[in-house]
């Protein structure tokens, strides 16, 4: 089974992010590909929250035509199905500077000027990576990898503002479990309950041998 919200979708990609970030300034050489997952995530994690943003206002300010999701919405309800894209898999939602627009002028939330410099430049180059390629210079790589921190740091400033637990999402995303951790962990639970039910048997034997009677 599988539940995933903008909400998780968001606040994992922050957390590659974040991961991506931590590992580049932990290493020495052969960081450019946690540079590149730094700025795809970080770009996708503002994007999607944004998106949720534009939600919880109305799911209608996520979509670039407004009249194909209005149909689609009213097949969804006659046909009972769960989701637009079941009925129109063609709808397409808006990208990450109309988001911010929409955000700032339909929703009337204040977008600070500095997060949304950051936010266009660190998109500009996701645009490079995805569609093209990048090439940088020793200026142009340090003010990325500078702009990168501060661009994620303002993001979290920004959106915990109205994600109130945003920050312990973060701290608790992308955890995992293996096949071996759950069978230590179901073994330990096994070997506790029968170490509980050991206890029990010699108390009923102690209460017997009180001349108590059984319990």
């Amino acid at each position: 089974m599988m539940n995933y919200s903008l909400l998780d979708n968001g606040v994992d990609s922050l957390r590659a992010a974040y991961e991506s970030l931590d590992s580049f300034s932990n290493q020495h050489d052969g960081t450019n590909h946690n540079l590149k997952d730094a700025i795809i995530f970080l770009n996708h994690g503002i994007e999607i929250l944004l998106k949720l943003i534009l939600k919880k206002h109305s799911p209608a300010l996520m979509f670039t035509d407004l009249k194909a999701y209005q149909k689609a919405k009213m097949e969804m309800k006659k046909k009972q199905k769960e989701d637009v894209f079941e009925v129109d898999p063609t709808l397409r939602t808006i990208t990450l500077e109309e988001a911010l627009a929409r955000v700032e002028y339909l929703c009337d939330i204040e977008i600070p000027n500095s997060f949304k410099a950051n936010v266009y430049y660190i998109n500009k180059y996701r645009n490079k990576i995805m569609h093209y390629g990048i090439s940088l210079n020793d200026a142009e790589f340090l003010e990325l990898t500078i702009k990168l921190q501060i661009c994620y740091e303002e993001t979290i400033k920004f959106f915990k503002v109205h994600i109130g637990d945003l920050e312990e999402r973060i701290r608790e995303a992308r955890f995992q479990i293996t096949i071996d951790d759950y069978m230590d962990e179901q073994g330990e639970m096994l070997a506790e309950m029968n170490r509980e039910e050991a206890y029990i048997d010699w108390l009923e034997g102690s209460y017997e041998d009180l001349g108590e009677g059984k319990w």
